[in-house]
This record gives C-alpha cells, structure tokens and sequence, in this order.
C-alpha cells in the first residue's frame, strides 16, 4: 500500500471508529470553507468566477494543499448559474455576487389548510411559480427547464470532488446525500418566514400542528427517494427555529415532528447530522430524546454543558469560534482549540469543525487556520 493511500485509510479509521462508537486514534479534523470565501481569498470576483467550473475546482484544490485537514476543505459545487437562470426568489445576489436567502412567505395564511391536504401538490402549483420566476415566464415548460438547468450544472462539476480526494488523500467515507428541514423549520424558512410563524402559532395553534405533520409526511417521502452512497450515509438537517422559541413550545410545537423524521431517517439507512443553531443550552436536555446515534453540531451553545448534559452515544462536532480564525493571533486560536479539545472531546466523539464555515473570504486568516490545524493533529491525540 502506497504512502498515501495509507494516510487516506487512516483517516477514514478516524470517521468510521466515531460511527462504531469507538474511541479514534485522535480527533478528525474538518475545516469548512465555501466556494465563495475559497474563490475570494484567491482575489476572485464572485459575479464573474462563481459561474466558472474552472475557477471553482482551482479554488477548491487551493485549499486542499493550504489546509491539511482530515477532509476536503471546500467541495468545488455551486448552483449560482440554476439560482440566476431560474430566477429563484429563495437566493438572491447582491451587489457583490454573493447569494443570501431573503425572508419571504410565498405561502399565505388563509392557505394553510389547502397546504396542509396536499403538501407536494400545493408546492408544485403555488409555492413553486410564486418562488421561481422562470415557471411564470413558461408555465408550461419551466419545470423541464429548471431540471435540464440543475442537471446542466451538475455534468459540469461532477468528479471534480472525487478528484481532489484522491489527489490530497482525504478521508471519503462520509458520505452527504441530502439537506432537509426539521418540518416546522421547512414552514419557517420556506413558506411562512421567520416572523410570520411565530404569529400563526398564535392566531390558530392547531394549523401549525397540522402544518408540521403534513411536511413530515413529504419529507419521509423524499427521504425514501434518497439514493444512499458511500459506507456512512448521511442526510443534513439545520435546525434553526428553537433558540427563538420558549422550551414549552419548542416540546408542542417544533420537536414532536421532528423526532419523527430522525427516526424516519435512521429507518431508511441515513446518519442524521444535525446543526443546532445558535443556543441551544436551555434545549441540551431534547436531545437525549434522540434515539440511536446523531451527529449533532453546536454553533453558541457551552461546550461543557453539552459535555456533561448530551449523551456520548451521539456525536458532536464544530463549537469553535469561527471569529478567532479572522480577529485572533496564532497563539489565542491555538489555545482555544486546546480549550475546545479539553472541553468537549474527552468522550471520544468529537470532530472538529468551527461554530460557522467560512462563507466570505475574509472570515478567517490563512495562517491561524493552519496553525489550529497542526495543533489538533497532536493535541487531539487519544
């Protein structure tokens, strides 16, 4: 075996011992940089390169030989052509290039019970058209357009991900193969808004109910169309909702459907990664509701409280301030990094990541995440 398929097997040993519920030799190492900040830090516009193959795959190996992680820093994909082509109202470009998720509410209040008969036939016939301006220029071939688009885009980046894996020799047995919703975020984010949500759960409890149990239903349907691939399946859920909710009606409202659909995803073959966004300290306590093993990351929330709250059966991951890596000195990210690894990782179960991916250019320097990264691979050691 060559050098560096041994390194390669090595690092895969680390991802399947934490998903066999084993201590690893060390802690895996990931560092999340997006297309976009990878494209930036080489000096790139984002108006012009993100639509470039070319570009995208030069600025994905670039930090694949700057960072040494256990995986692949920055997947060289982005759908920005589908978004511009499509013209969807969800992702949005500014000035700059970069695309955000505005806060819309394509689905209307007093639609919810016609939302709630059939999920998937009011997405198709009124949220789609309402988010999607292609579908109202042809509303008889847009949906062919956007596949052809989507499928496009795809032909264009595909293998380059592979590639770079075997070029750099990064551990590959993860495997993510979709991104879905807890349902009452779907509602949240999707359809109703952030705001909007939160009155409805006022003016009429019971459609929200309704609401959520209909989206589960959708969900689990698309779930058991997910093809799995590679030896640890994954399906991706960000939760977003419960830090801005009171516990009482986190537990009505938002976690009963959700607990249904990890479970639903653990049935089909899939490891649920979870994301809990912002704080979740005064919530630590749900997720011992969680059957099996979860992958759960932290964005705010006290890494010695989840320590001590969160059951090592799951897996944990991210909580270190991704901020330091842009404001900080190679000494204080070095230290927090140990800090992390002291806080959090003595169970066994921790992979490393920051509290947020580096989604601009200027989120993080060079250097510091470089210097963390060496730091890990020995103080990370078991």
């Amino acid at each position: 075996m060559s050098e560096e398929k041994s390194l390669q097997n090595e690092r895969n040993q680390l991802f399947r011992d934490i998903h066999q519920g084993k201590k690893p030799a060390r802690v895996p190492i990931t560092a999340g940089i997006s297309v976009e900040a990878a494209l930036e830090t080489l000096g790139y516009s984002l108006k012009r390169e993100l639509y470039s193959p070319e570009k995208v795959f030069e600025a994905a190996e670039e930090m694949a030989r700057r960072f040494d992680s256990d995986t692949l820093p920055t997947m060289p994909f982005t759908q920005a052509a589908v978004f511009r082509y499509v013209d969807q109202k969800f992702m949005q470009p500014g000035a700059d290039g970069f695309f955000q998720h505005p806060n819309i509410a394509p689905l209307e209040y007093d639609e919810y019970p016609e939302f709630i008969k059939d999920p998937f036939e009011f997405i198709v016939k009124k949220i789609q058209p309402r988010v999607f301006g292609i579908l109202q220029e042809d509303p008889e071939l847009g949906h062919v357009k956007i596949k052809i688009a989507r499928d496009v885009v795809a032909s264009k980046f595909a293998g380059m991900g592979e590639t770079l894996v075997q070029k750099y020799q990064r551990a590959n047995v993860e495997a993510h193969c979709a991104l879905l919703w807890a349902p009452f975020d779907f509602i949240a984010d999707y359809i109703r808004s952030f705001s909007t949500i939160l009155v409805d759960m006022k003016r009429n409890p019971q459609w929200v109910l309704d609401a959520c149990d209909a989206v589960l239903e959708y969900e689990i349907r698309q779930i058991k169309n997910t093809p799995r691939r590679g030896e640890i399946p994954i399906i991706g859920y960000p939760l977003h909702m419960p830090p801005y909710m009171r516990p009482a009606e986190v537990e009505k409202f938002w976690w009963p459907s959700f607990k249904k659909l990890i479970i639903a995803t653990q049935e089909a073959g899939f490891v649920p990664s979870i994301y809990c966004e912002h704080n979740w300290d005064p919530l630590l306590y749900l997720l011992n509701d969680l059957p099996g093993t979860v992958m759960i990351g932290f964005e705010a929330s006290n890494l010695k409280l989840v320590a001590q709250t969160v059951s090592t059966r799951h897996i944990f991951s991210n909580g270190f301030p991704s901020i330091l890596l842009k404001t900080g000195t190679k000494e204080q990210c070095v230290d927090e990094a140990k800090r992390v690894i002291d806080e959090i990782a003595g169970g066994g179960n921790y992979i490393f990541a920051t509290n947020k991916p580096a989604i601009r250019g200027a989120d993080f320097k060079t250097e510091n995440l470089q210097a963390v990264i060496e730091c890990l691979k020995e103080y990370g050691k078991y």
